[in-house]
């Protein structure tokens, strides 16, 4: 891993940064969900690299083509 996104995965381990976001993930309500720390971690991957959406679930899903810095 790029030492930059090692740095970003050491600050999503901490738990007190997903209690904000918590509520809005409530695995009993609505419609099935991906926990928040995959979700940010995504989010933060999209920003990153300045990907769409469909952009970032083909990247993520064939990992061997991540692009790196």
């Amino acid at each position: 891993m790029p030492p930059e996104l090692e740095v970003v995965d050491r600050l999503l381990a901490d738990r007190r940064f997903f209690e904000p976001f918590r509520c809005w993930f409530d695995p009993g309500w609505g419609r099935p969900s991906i926990p928040i720390e995959t979700y940010l971690r995504l989010m933060f991957l999209k920003y990153r690299y300045r990907l769409g959406y469909e952009t970032l679930c083909a990247e993520v899903t064939d990992s061997v083509s991540w692009p790196t810095p």
